[in-house]
């Protein structure tokens, strides 16, 4: 029972050290009030900056999922200024659809391969003529960009087959040849040949900013047709099947690398051993851009860190200089049976919450700017409690940390020195 009576005495003698470190901020205000600037001042920082980075990147994750994935890959053709232009290389084709087939063949890391033509046609409808962009397109096109059909349907395998007639329109293709008018059945004349519009895709709407235009509006202006009907009705030429570029899909994140490397291996081996193109990775990609905005995490919160150290630093010198104040106090407390735990749990208490209250009014100006700064810059900001509980976690560390010296500057003192100190 003694022992339980001797830990009550303790933790009631503390927890009145922490009422006296309370009231005592409370005393003195304008000391407590300049000591919380600099922390204020370093949350806030810390957690504008990590939420604009944030909002950043979300918002290209989500402009990448709205476009098919990290899984995608992106085959492209180089062009002669990236090439060293020797005979062998003058000789190659470029990228083909038979380039594709052989991927779908021979790939055994891939989902979908999907190769993409492009041409210029003339396009007519009853009351519209004009030159468009046509895209021979493939039925992998739909599940590659997660691109779906609002009206009708999308191209299929019997399409490619037979070489089909048909044409699937982007949403803003529909309205200018139609306007508000069905387009499912309905004949468009592209080059010399009639097509049946079969399907009208959804509309994809992404903005990287309330400022900024539609970043997929190109997606709603396509004009699809089965690849093959373009090298047999519009190219008329069943030797020319160069593409503008190949989508292929890796079958998971794990396999991107592999995959990478499976695809160049079969392209290098289909052009006789030249590596006239290049796979673009979109996960090597996103790694890459997510070890560079470490680096920005890093030299943003060393910014924040700084501050808050000026800050602690500053409750440091305030609270050494309230120890010279109150040495008789603290003499006179000690007299009385004070403990020097006691005394040190005061001060670290005044510095720990000054911090506190500091971090939490931070947090407040951190939102606050934040705000301010993506209604400026028109991005959106991404507030979590990751950030929150980073910048509040810093505050209470520097508090601790600053006020660490003078507590036990505090604990250690002589009694009979401090009430002989004048």
């Amino acid at each position: 029972m003694s022992r339980l009576r001797l830990l009550r005495r303790h933790l009631f003698s503390l927890w009145d050290s922490v009422v006296d470190g309370v009231v005592d901020i409370g005393t003195h205000r304008s000391r407590s009030l300049l000591q919380m600037v600099g922390i204020v001042l370093g949350v806030a920082s810390v957690v504008a900056t990590f939420g604009l980075i944030d909002g950043g990147r979300r918002k290209g994750q989500e402009f990448w999922d709205k476009t098919g994935g990290v899984r995608k890959m992106f085959v492209r053709e180089l062009n002669a200024r990236e090439l060293k232009q020797n005979a062998i290389e003058k000789r190659s084709k470029g990228l083909t659809y038979e380039d594709a087939r052989a991927l779908q063949a021979q790939a055994t890391t891939l989902e979908l391969v999907e190769p993409t033509m492009e041409r210029q046609e003339i396009v007519k409808a009853p009351g519209f003529e004009k030159s468009l962009q046509i895209s021979g397109a493939t039925p992998a096109y739909e599940p590659m960009y997660d691109f779906h059909p609002a009206e009708g349907r999308f191209l299929t395998g019997e399409d490619l087959g037979r070489s089909a007639k048909v044409v699937v329109l982007g949403s803003t293709r529909r309205r200018e040849l139609f306007g508000g008018r069905p387009a499912v059945g309905r004949i468009v004349s592209i080059g010399s040949d009639r097509y049946t519009v079969v399907g009208v895709m959804e509309r994809k709407v992404f903005y990287w900013n309330s400022a900024n235009r539609n970043s997929l509006e190109w997606m709603n202006e396509m004009v699809f047709v089965p690849i093959t009907s373009m090298i047999t009705r519009m190219v008329g030429d069943r030797e020319n099947q160069k593409v503008a570029y190949i989508n292929v899909q890796a079958r998971s994140v794990e396999e991107m690398d592999e995959a990478t490397e499976e695809a160049t291996t079969i392209l290098r081996r289909a052009h006789g051993g030249v590596e006239d193109f290049e796979v673009f990775n979109r996960a090597a990609f996103a790694q890459q851009m997510d070890e560079q905005g470490k680096i920005y995490d890093i030299t943003f919160l060393v910014c924040g860190t700084i501050s808050l150290l000026v800050g602690g630093i500053v409750i440091m010198n305030i609270l050494l200089a309230s120890f010279n104040e109150r040495v008789r106090e603290v003499g006179t407390r000690k007299a009385l049976g004070a403990t020097g735990l006691n005394i040190m749990a005061q001060f670290l208490v005044e510095s720990v919450v000054v911090t506190l209250l500091g971090g939490l009014l931070g947090l407040g100006l951190g939102v606050g700017f934040t705000a301010a700064m993506s209604d400026l810059i028109q991005q959106p900001v991404v507030m979590t409690p990751r950030i929150m509980v980073l910048g509040l976690g810093f505050a209470v560390a520097v508090g601790i940390f600053f006020g660490f010296y003078p507590a036990i500057r505090a604990a250690r003192l002589n009694p009979i020195e401090a009430l002989r100190y004048e």
